[in-house]
Order: C-alpha cells, then sequence, then structure tokens
C-alpha cells in the first residue's frame, strides 16, 4: 500500500516523503514536541530525547533544520501511562498511529511487545504532503541495560540514561534528556559536535547486531 501511494503521488507530482524541519514543517515539528512534552510532563510519565531530536537540541539549541522526525524513548513499563494520555493527544489536534509491535524475539522482548508508537498530524489529503512525525520507541529492560528495535536492527544503552532524571529547558518548557546526555549522544554519533547532514541511523554506536 505504501508503495503504491508513493507512486500515485509521484504521478501527481506531490512530495512522497515527509519534508525537513524548514519553515512551516519546522513550526508543526515544534508545536508536536511542545504539546506532548506538556502532556507528558503533566502525567509523569518518564520519556526521554532522543537521537536527532536530542541531538539538534544539546548541539544548536533547536531541531536539526535537514531532519523531519521527533523522536522520544519510552520505557515499556510506562506504555499504559502512555494510553492513558491519547485522548489529550488528540484534543491538542494531533492523532495516535497503531503500536507497531516486535516482528522477532530477542532477549529483551517477545514478538507481539510495543516496538514503537507514532504520533502525526492530521492531513485532509489522502496524497497531500508528508505528516509532521514523532516517533515514540519503547525500550526495554535486560541485564543492567535497555533494548530496543530500529529498522530491524537490536539497540541497546545502559539503564542508567533512562533511569536517572536529567532535564534542559526548551521552548519554555523542562524536557527529559538522557542523564549524562552527552556520554549518551557519544554513543550513538561519536563526535556530535560536528554537524553531519549525511550520517544515517545505520551508524548508530548503539547498534549491536
Amino acid at each position: 500500500m505504501k508503495k503504491i501511494k508513493r507512486s500515485l503521488k509521484r504521478r501527481l507530482g506531490l512530495p512522497s516523503g515527509r519534508p525537513p524541519f524548514t519553515g512551516k514543517h519546522y513550526r508543526r515539528g515544534r508545536t508536536l514536541l511542545l504539546d506532548t512534552v506538556d502532556i507528558f510532563n503533566a502525567a509523569g510519565i518518564p520519556y526521554t530525547l532522543d537521537a536527532g531530536t536530542l541531538l539538534g537540541i544539546v548541539r544548536d539549541g533547536d531541531l536539526i533544520p535537514w531532519d523531519n522526525d521527533i523522536d522520544l524513548m519510552l520505557p515499556a513499563s510506562a506504555v499504559p501511562q502512555l494510553r492513558r494520555v491519547y485522548r489529550q493527544i488528540f484534543l491538542r489536534g494531533w492523532k495516535v498511529s497503531r503500536t507497531y509491535r516486535m516482528t522477532f524475539a530477542s532477549d529483551a522482548w517477545r514478538v507481539g511487545d510495543p516496538r514503537v508508537v507514532k504520533l502525526r498530524s492530521w492531513n485532509p489529503w489522502l496524497f497531500g504532503p508528508g505528516s509532521t512525525l514523532l516517533d515514540i520507541t519503547i525500550i526495554h529492560p535486560h541485564q543492567g541495560a535497555y533494548w530496543w528495535e530500529m529498522a530491524k536492527q537490536v539497540c541497546r544503552a545502559d539503564a542508567g540514561y533512562f533511569e536517572q532524571e536529567s532535564w534542559l529547558q526548551w521552548g519554555g518548557r523542562r524536557i527529559r534528556v538522557p542523564h549524562d546526555y552527552e556520554a549518551y549522544l557519544g554513543e550513538l554519533y561519536g563526535d556530535w559536535r560536528t554537524p553531519d547532514a549525511k550520517f544515517h541511523h545505520d551508524q548508530f554506536g548503539t547498534i549491536v547486531r
């Protein structure tokens, strides 16, 4: 179905992917992140910023202009809390996609366990521009670490990054980030202080197999 939609978009001369965070797409991405932070902070949901969103806010003080989605992480134990705020997310003008589930097992999770939940903008046009997207990656505890799946790859980071609270100020909010977030960014990106628009998530240092 996705391939059919992309083909039809190309024939109609419409964008086939999500646009980067510039102009109105930046404003929408920023609003989606701040709305989510407001809801999660009020509900005590133990999210953390991740990947490009964390990198941009720590290094540049803003979303990365060539990025095109928002990245959060959430422990599997907090998924019931997340489900209880779906209505609040809807009332802010966003929609919650279905829960994407694990298709293979590991020592940290079973087939069918939650993998990612996506928050999106509403799009009235079937073949309109790519939606504003926020990915909530579900992380699973095992042997002093948290584990997650990304594009069929297994990733791992020490539990301390997620179990100890650290916060940054951004957009007039307190936003939760991994503890010792600079060390975490070093695990993800290596030299994270040098911008690299060609960096691909397949290069993350947290990938173990």
